[in-house]
């Protein structure tokens, strides 16, 4: 477990010479000259207040308990945390704020999409504030304490589970009762796809990097794409959209805001690498960098006037800076944790299919990763400057293996991230709940699985399907 340092204070000391108090007797004025020994009294204490006055807590540890009644979070403190905890609809979410706090390094705010919290974001203000924003999939009760443990203090945020207000988003529909059982009531929600917006880089008048055998990057890369794009169509629980199809040039921030109006879950820019060193080899994963990311949010900040949705949603525009500034820092740490989380995922697949190029995830400032509300990748497949790289770039056999090893990282990070709202979370659970009017090849169509699989993994021997009956989904038929 990393700990972290508590901030020192800095005070003043002087000189016991210097040290001289303007004090008034009377109606004159004089000069008291301290002793020393006064001095060194003044002086400890001054840097015993400041000392206690500018100390912060530490989060050191982080943990979730799920039970029966509550879903409790759990901050393990090494000092008495001075916190405020409030709750806010449209969306629902729980705002947690603790004075003077700050996170021990390598710690992680996680609860892995437990009921009733879709995510977990945080970050640190300029005065030392930590915010801790839960959404939540709905309204919910919200108790907090404090208690003394052997470590320090823990601080128990706890939601419960039953009793709370449904949200807009479920429908409540009637389930027929079956024989010798009382009508009862059953609350189903909507399921989404995960959109996946993948790029192709340059295009059109822009052909990227030239390999030493003439080849485009834009050709080689609209090709990969292309081929990712038939693979993620075809999974269940997933929408894929090419933001080129075809050789056209779209500017850098044209890209961005394409996937932004389809609301994608994830960005994948695509592209082939170039160096001088002609041995240069393998494949790299790049994230926004921590500039990149400092640098953008200026700018969205600056631009927030015109601005009418920057973040899913929630326009800046009315917001005080100090708010528009806590907005943009908690969406885009969020943003950047699961890019890097996703950039592992697919660089371990590419690993199977070849040489690597670094043995970690790269950060740099690239235009197309800025998107403060959409985690994105960019992902050099090979060297297009290397002629044995070039040579597998051209290979439609290599081309299908790069499309399918992104595939994979996607799927597999999403498998155990996807949000309770989408159908890969249905999917993970293997359940589908009869709705009215829902036919077995109509739910069989949704999830992109034949009717007669359907049937027989739920070993029915009819069509005929009841409100509230559950069925099992197999996973995937590819």
């Amino acid at each position: 477990m990393f700990g972290a340092r508590k901030k020192k204070s800095t005070v003043m000391i002087l000189e016991p010479h210097q040290f001289n108090i303007v004090g008034v007797l009377g109606n004159t004025q004089s000069n008291l000259l301290l002793s020393v020994r006064q001095i060194s009294l003044l002086v400890f204490m001054l840097l015993l207040g400041a000392s206690l006055s500018v100390q912060s807590a530490v989060v050191d540890r982080f943990t979730v308990q799920n039970n029966a009644q509550n879903l409790n979070l759990v901050f393990h403190l090494d000092a008495r945390p001075d916190h405020k905890i409030f709750k806010l609809t449209n969306p629902d979410r729980v705002v947690l704020d603790l004075k003077a706090t700050e996170i021990a390094h390598g710690l992680e705010l996680q609860a892995n999409h437990q009921a009733p919290i879709d995510r977990i974001r945080y970050a640190t203000r300029a005065d030392g504030l930590l915010r801790v924003v839960l959404d939540t999939s709905r309204q919910v009760d919200v108790l907090d304490q404090v208690r003394k443990s052997s470590s320090g203090f823990e601080l128990v945020i706890s939601l419960r589970k039953s009793g709370v207000i449904q949200s807009k988003e479920v429908k409540v529909t009637s389930v027929k009762a079956a024989p010798q059982q009382s009508k009862a009531r059953t609350q189903v929600r909507h399921y989404r796809d995960l959109i996946i917006a993948i790029d192709a880089g340059h295009g059109g008048k822009d052909p990227g990097a030239i390999g030493k055998k003439g080849t485009y990057e834009k050709d080689v890369v609209l090709k990969i794409a292309r081929d990712l794009h038939g693979l993620v169509s075809k999974e269940p629980g997933y929408q894929s959209v090419l933001i080129r199809k075809k050789d056209v040039f779209l500017s850098l921030r044209e890209r961005i805001e394409r996937a932004r109006n389809l609301n994608a879950d994830l960005f994948i820019s695509i592209h082939a690498d170039a160096a001088d060193n002609r041995k240069a080899t393998g494949s790299s994963v790049y994230v926004l960098s921590q500039h990149g990311a400092s640098s953008e949010a200026a700018k969205r900040l600056a631009q927030r006037e015109n601005a009418v949705d920057l973040l899913g949603g929630v326009s800046l525009k009315d917001k005080e800076d100090t708010l528009a500034h806590v907005l943009l820092d908690l969406t885009q740490r969020h943003t950047q944790d699961v890019s890097y989380a996703v950039a592992n995922s697919v660089r371990a697949q590419l690993g199977e299919i070849g040489a690597l190029h670094r043995n970690r995830v790269e950060k740099a400032g690239f235009v197309v990763l800025k998107s403060p509300d959409i985690p994105s990748i960019l992902v050099e497949t090979a060297f297009i400057s290397n002629r044995a790289d070039e040579k597998r770039l051209l290979s439609s056999k290599f081309q299908k293996k790069l499309a399918k090893s992104l595939l994979m990282g996607v799927k597999n990070y999403f498998y155990k991230h996807a949000a309770d709202d989408t159908i890969i979370a249905v999917l993970r659970k293997r359940e589908h709940i009869i709705r009215s009017g829902e036919t077995l090849s109509g739910i069989a169509s949704r999830y992109k699985i034949r009717t007669t699989s359907l049937r027989q993994y739920n070993k029915l021997k009819s069509d005929v399907l009841r409100i509230g009956q559950i069925l099992k989904i197999p996973v995937s038929e590819t």
